[in-house]
């Protein structure tokens, strides 16, 4: 059966509000519920050095070991008896031209992960910062291999705030600037716009639609070295700051 024009026509509006609303909604929702929204897909503990390795020793055999952290409570494994996990990180360090290697840990929300999960750090090694969950002495450890032995360090034997705040003008400004959109589209809802595209589309929707899907792949850019986690914020806020006064100027 065919609609007349004049129905279809008159429904359009309606269901471009209802969608409105909806992109609305979700675009608040992944500013203040989701985590990962413009995230790093990384995690930071906040202090220096806490999944840091380095071999601060190799000696013939363990007792040519000179370091004085080696003590006979400390543990001692044979490369083989390590877990797959261990020997990676392990085997990462020692091949790095200053013998240390730092785990990065993704979060959990992430899709996948290009580094490591917290539940995939050895248990072999302890991790942390002295003064703040470990003694010194547990930060070391005894490998064995091939006729080698290595004083293997984790963790951080000082207590260092690292957190990096240089972003948080831009966390913030990026934020508020999907929540910006979300704003746009509740007031296109209340009055709607003149210009509104064609069909079912309109510019408004369509944008906002942009803008959260580019928000929820932040993450992923970063990761793949796409576009870091700096420039997408910078770019979110930059489009949407020019963005919606040359939406009101020129297309509402």
């Amino acid at each position: 059966m065919n609609i007349p024009s004049f129905i279809e026509e008159s429904n359009r509006p309606t269901a471009r509000s209802l969608i409105r609303v909806v992109v609305a909604l979700a675009l608040i929702g992944l500013i203040f519920s989701y985590p990962g929204a413009i995230s790093s897909p990384y995690s930071d503990t906040g202090l220096d050095g806490y999944y840091d390795n380095q071999i601060v020793e190799r000696a013939d055999d363990i007792e040519s070991i000179e370091h004085s952290a080696v003590t006979d409570e400390t543990s001692v494994y044979q490369y083989n008896e390590l877990s797959p996990v261990a020997k990676e990180v392990f085997d990462r360090t020692r091949s790095a031209a200053d013998d240390s290697f730092t785990i990065v840990l993704c979060h959990e929300w992430t899709l996948t992960c290009d580094e490591y999960y917290e539940s995939d750090v050895p248990g072999e090694f302890q991790y942390g910062a002295v003064g703040h969950n470990v003694d010194e002495s547990e930060l070391y450890t005894v490998i064995e291999d091939e006729g080698e032995a290595y004083v293997f360090q984790t963790g951080a034997l000082g207590h260092g705030d690292g957190w990096d705040l240089s972003d948080l003008p831009l966390v913030i400004s990026s934020s508020l600037m999907v929540l910006l959109v979300s704003g746009v589209l509740v007031h296109n809802t209340i009055r709607p716009p003149e210009q509104s595209g064609n069909g079912f589309a309109a510019w408004d929707i369509g944008a906002a639609f942009l803008i959260g899907t580019f928000a929820l792949a932040v993450p992923y850019l970063h990761m793949w070295d796409i576009f870091s986690v700096h420039w997408s914020r910078q770019l979110i806020t930059g489009t949407v700051a020019l963005g919606v006064p040359v939406y009101y100027l020129q297309l509402r």
